[in-house]
């Protein structure tokens, strides 16, 4: 294997390991269906947790800006997931 085919090699591998995401269940293509459905089920139980805790308190602040960084990993693998569908559709026709 010469040197650049490596590099090759070692790149496809860490694009794809960076487009992986960790759900429940195991690992799933970032912006599949799992994916986000896990991370809606995800912000609805911190959402829960949150709105336990007394206004104010460090620890509800902890859960919003859980909620807060997990709606923007949402709002990217919904643009993923919908970019996708729309290229299988475009590739049915």
């Amino acid at each position: 294997m010469e040197n650049s085919d490596l590099k090759k090699f070692i790149s496809l591998v860490v694009e794809r390991r960076l487009r992986e995401a960790d759900i429940t269940d195991g690992k799933t293509d970032w912006g599949s269906d799992e994916h986000v459905s896990d991370l809606r089920n995800r912000i609805e139980d911190l959402t829960k947790w949150r709105d336990r805790q007394r206004k104010g308190t460090e620890a509800r602040a902890n859960y919003a800006r859980l909620i807060t960084r997990l709606r923007s990993e949402l709002k990217s693998a919904e643009r993923l997931n919908l970019k996708a569908k729309a290229k299988s559709l475009e590739s049915d026709e």
